[in-house]
């Protein structure tokens, strides 16, 4: 895999997600009959990566990146400070009004030992054995325990096990619970409307790579729950996180709604200058690539809000604008 891709993958917290490689399997999840209780002050959890022996009570908490860091939030756990791996300005948005210190690394990197040395980590808290903590993990674990979010399975196996590293399972269901809720609006405005409505996702990453998304990920996943149905060549199932798209290919992938998500790595007007997107009658949107290429619970939540937003033709889909309102709405849906 070339230099620039592993640092897409790592970035982007979807490894693949510029086509052309098969994915690695993340079997994880909490180790039973380990629960938290007012005598312990460990728990052991598995991972994609190993497994390992967590504080139940962290002190010192370091998220690598910004998905990792919206999640822990997100579990009523303030990290010491959250460095912006991924790139993602609505997230570095939330962390900061949550009081949050954001620090600056290279994009697909992780900070130095002697860095994170400094700040006297009892964990470590990053995504995706492909990203950032993944490469780095068995440097990392040498300094303080470094639990790796999946970015593997439906949308709700992901809140799953990664509440359950946390010991907040009852959050995780509350998540879960709060982005089906919202996933049943646009999948009942969308039954009421005559006919099918339909919805194709297109991205372009870097102004060179056209791609779709795959039916088995989560934002596809999203999709087909709010009652959309994609181009038959979206609806193909291939491994992987994306399907490379030729520019002869656009044609196929004409709905009523053209989605192209924008975000630091994904332009859509270099999708929209290509010749043949002309031939695509569909109503062009362009949501946050954040919310909807994000691997955590708020991202999933965050999907659906726009997915509701597009359905029922009413509201505003999250932006710079409107994310911290969305996050505080996720936030009292979620919490006890």
């Amino acid at each position: 895999m070339s230099k620039r891709r592993v640092l897409v993958a790592a970035a982007l917290m979807v490894p693949l997600l510029l086509g052309g490689c098969g994915t690695s399997s993340e079997k994880d999840g909490a180790n039973g009959g380990d629960k938290v209780s007012g005598e312990k002050t460990s728990r052991t959890i598995t991972h994609a990566l190993g497994t390992l022996s967590v504080p139940t009570a962290p002190k010192s908490v370091i998220a690598l990146d910004e998905v990792a860091g919206l999640t822990l939030v997100s579990f009523g756990i303030k990290p010491k400070a959250v460095y912006n791996a991924s790139a993602q300005p609505r997230a570095q948005e939330i962390l900061k009004a949550e009081g949050i210190e954001v620090r600056q690394v290279t994009v697909g990197t992780v900070p130095s030992l002697e860095k994170l040395a400094a700040d006297a980590p009892d964990l470590l808290v990053g995504t995706g054995a492909a990203g950032p903590a993944g490469v780095g993990y068995k440097k990392l674990v040498t300094l303080a325990p470094t639990v790796v979010l999946p970015i593997e399975g439906t949308w709700r196996d992901i809140v799953t096990r990664t509440a359950g590293y946390f010991g907040q399972e009852e959050t995780g269901k509350r998540q879960i619970a709060a982005t089906e809720t919202l996933l049943k609006k646009p999948a009942e405005a969308n039954k009421a409307k005559q006919g099918e409505r339909s919805l194709s996702l297109l991205g372009n990453s870097f102004g060179q790579n056209n791609f779709t998304m795959p039916p088995h990920v989560p934002i596809s996943t999203l999709i087909a729950e709010a009652g959309f149905t994609r181009p038959e060549f979206q609806r193909r199932e291939v491994k992987g996180y994306s399907v490379p798209l030729s520019s002869e290919f656009l044609p196929e992938q004409d709905a009523e709604l053209i989605v192209i998500p924008k975000g630091a790595y994904y332009d859509p007007a270099a999708l929209q200058k290509q010749p043949t997107f002309a031939q695509l009658k569909g109503k062009v949107v362009i949501p946050d690539a954040d919310i909807w290429y994000g691997m955590s619970g708020f991202a999933f939540y965050g999907s659906a809000h726009d997915l509701n937003t597009l359905a029922s033709g009413k509201g505003e889909l999250a932006s710079q604008s409107t994310v911290q309102k969305v996050w505080q709405t996720y936030l009292a849906e979620t919490r006890k």
